[in-house]
């Protein structure tokens, strides 16, 4: 032990020397989202290697480039400004500049391309944006043809007013031809193998909001026509994976949430998988706590670049971020920023991958910086790379080792829980899927778990539930025998007058009751009011018992249903979420009651409010406890008794304000309702108080700050 210790310090140098390629620090931080959407700090994925400086890679340097590619050994950059299309090797030298070419014998030129792809056949293609066309060349920059404008017999397959400036390109294994075109909201435009357009695929869906449906509802035909269209965001860049399947992102607007990133198949159906516990989006909190606040807003995906294994990274142009997602969409791993540091971009444009190296490209000051995967990123995508070829305990290693680098990382247990799966350890991944959030597999593990047990159990099982009937219906009959000597006593003492009877007496028996209302509520609130079997005791008792089942239910509820987070679990918080809209309700209740010729007093609307929550205790409490034992396949039955509890004490307060208030049906559902809107009325007036009372809060030590400076 001792000897190996001494080669420590050697080791630890060596280290260092072969990793001194890595120059620059990260002028950024690394960070993932949890379950719960809050960043959580992370080793850093990928260091800044080297920046290659505009001036080094062409004579004038580059100007406004927009898009880069890597080809085998050659790098191609679409050198927009300068109307050129430069190829470099990996050392960053420059190979040739392509900036002219023979068009059938006539000289050509590009107008500002602003992309660049090279097929599996070893073909250039050139989106020649102001040129209105996709330039096909051989590597080498000899021409081979064309593909213009699209055109169509079919009517109305064009757009209006359609310009045909394209943007990006790619070609799949088929030589089927995608363009992205400038300012269209149609989809990615599809040509054959002859260059004949063949249509629009995956047009982004747009989500408007409930506003804009109503104002189409009510609007008129000539306001209809004045009001802006629903248009779908535009593809902002296009990227093909191993399979032929089609990588496309979108740089938000009105676009749904989770269909920033797309994943096409040839047919233009979306077919990503977003498993994750954040659709593929970029940023979910914006801005971060230690950022710069002036960058508002959700990311804006520019460019997308396709991985093995289904592992895919974006590029977020507003911050400078890159995201990386595996085949089910959870997040990897995030690095890069935007400053003017070195290791940093100003204007991310364009993402391209060099071996394990990636490339960013910026359109601003037309530097190339490339990151460097650490150990940490390495041993993410050899855990993914082991469980795509089957290597389990590979993977599991390497996830340990992960989760070794950095405890917060969630797929880290996952990857770990399901390397355990397999090797049927059940309970053990049990606990690896619950430290990873991760309730698909926790429930199919407890699934196996469950059978397991019953298996190995069975015999233990049935005996006792033999002698749980057994004991029950023992005791079953003597509580009858019991209750029927005491028969006589019981109606000498019911006779007897409430307030004789000891306090203690009469709270036991008021929450007794509360059974006998739940499952009999005309008689049952009628005796509450008229026979004074409630009391104000009781009901505060069964009150507070609301209250800690809730606070039960959101610490023990089980695992699959439980998405809160019990860290941050606050019993005050629990408390008045409880007793506020009870006190609310009961406040409501009485004053509308009064001015409807109810007959029900403050302490009757207490108390009988009180006993119609009864169903949330009786249901609640052994529910959270079932909870634990269910999984997701069964969680109707969870979410049915749950609903259940709730519709049964919404039933029992509409009933109990009926036979308190002595109201018929027809008027106890418009009070209801005229109730339900009161409460709004009162939470809006109390949010306006308490909005006034800050406004003079602040405004008042404004004063004081000014007055104190001035002094």
């Amino acid at each position: 032990m001792k000897r190996a210790l001494g080669f420590t310090p050697l080791l630890i140098i060596a280290a260092l020397v072969l990793s001194a390629q890595v120059v620059y620090g990260a002028a950024y931080r690394g960070y993932t989202y949890d379950f719960w959407q809050d960043p959580m700090p992370a080793p850093q994925a990928y260091l800044p290697e080297k920046v290659i400086l505009s001036s080094d890679l062409a004579n004038g340097g580059l100007r406004g480039p927009q898009d880069i590619f890597v080809a085998g050994e050659e790098i191609y950059i679409a050198d927009s400004g300068n109307n050129r299309v430069v190829v470099a090797d990996h050392n960053w030298d420059v190979i040739r500049v392509i900036d002219s070419f023979d068009n059938n014998g006539v000289a050509d030129r590009f107008s500002n391309p602003r992309g660049v792809f090279v097929s599996a056949e070893g073909y250039l293609y050139v989106a020649d944006t102001n040129n209105e066309r996709i330039v096909q060349l051989t590597l080498t920059g000899d021409f081979v043809r064309e593909v213009g404008a699209p055109t169509s017999d079919v009517e109305g397959i064009i757009p209006e007013a359609f310009q045909y400036r394209p943007g990006k390109v790619v070609v799949d294994l088929a030589r089927r031809m995608y363009v992205i075109v400038e300012n269209v909201y149609d989809g990615i435009l599809e040509f054959d193998v002859s260059g004949e357009f063949k249509g629009f695929i995956g047009a982004p869906r747009i989500a408007p909001n409930l506003i804009d449906y109503f104002w189409r509802l009510i609007a008129t035909e000539a306001q209809k026509a004045g009001l802006a269209r629903f248009l779908p965001t535009e593809y902002s860049n296009i990227a093909l994976d191993q399979y032929g399947f089609i990588y496309a992102v979108v740089t938000g607007g009105d676009v749904r949430r989770n269909e920033y990133v797309r994943r096409l198949n040839p047919t233009g159906v979306d077919v990503l998988r977003r498993r994750g516990f954040h659709p593929p989006m970029g940023d979910i909190i914006y801005p971060q706590s230690w950022e710069d606040v002036s960058i508002t807003g959700p990311s804006v995906l520019q460019d997308v670049v396709a991985q093995d294994y289904g592992v895919y990274s974006v590029l977020d142009r507003r911050r400078g971020r890159v995201f990386t997602y595996d085949a089910e969409g959870n997040l990897l791993y995030v690095f890069g920023g935007r400053g003017e540091q070195s290791g940093v971009t100003q204007n991310p444009v364009a993402l391209e991958m060099m071996g394990d190296r990636f490339v960013v490209l910026d359109g601003l000051t037309g530097s190339i910086t490339v990151y460097a995967p650490t150990e940490y990123a390495k041993s993410i995508l050899k855990a993914i790379e082991y469980h795509n070829t089957g290597e389990y305990d590979k993977s599991a290693e390497m996830w340990q080792r992960v989760a070794h680098l950095n405890a917060n990382y969630d797929l880290a247990y996952t990857g770990i829980g399901q390397s355990l799966m397999r090797q049927d350890r059940f309970r053990e991944a049990m606990d690896a899927f619950r430290l990873g959030n991760n309730r698909l597999d926790y429930s199919e593990a407890l699934g196996l778990y469950r059978r397991e047990v019953l298996e190995r159990n069975f015999g233990r099982i049935m005996l006792a539930i033999f002698l749980l009937i057994l004991v029950g219906k023992l005791v079953s009959a003597a509580r009858n025998r019991r209750r029927a000597a005491q028969y006589e006593a019981a109606v000498i003492v019911q006779a007897l007058s409430t307030e004789n009877k000891p306090l203690w007496q009469q709270i036991k028996e008021g929450v007794r009751y509360s059974l006998h209302v739940v499952f009999h509520p005309f008689d049952g609130f009628w005796d509450l009011k008229r026979e004074k079997r409630g009391n104000v005791p009781a009901a505060s008792i069964l009150l507070m018992l609301v209250v800690l089942t809730y606070i039960i239910m959101r610490q023990y509820t089980g695992f699959i249903f439980n998405r809160r987070n019990l860290k941050e679990l606050n019993i005050l918080i629990e408390l008045a979420s409880v007793l506020g809209p009870f006190i609310l309700w009961c406040g409501v209740n009485w004053a509308l009651t009064t001015l409807m010729e109810g007959k029900g007093t403050p302490k009757d609307v207490y108390i009988f409010s009180a006993y119609a929550l009864t169903p949330i205790i009786l249901v609640n409490l052994p529910l959270t406890l079932v909870s634990n034992f269910l999984t997701v396949e069964e969680g109707a039955f969870y979410y049915f008794f749950l609903i259940l509890s709730l519709v049964w004490s919404g039933g029992l307060l509409f009933f109990g304000t009926m036979v308190t208030h002595d109201y018929g049906g027809k008027k106890t559902f418009y009070t209801t309702i005229m109730m339900i809107i009161g409460i709004a009325i009162v939470l809006f007036l109390g949010l306006l108080f308490f909005t006034l009372i800050d406004k003079m809060v602040g405004f008042v030590r404004d004063i004081y700050t000014e007055f104190a400076f001035r002094l």
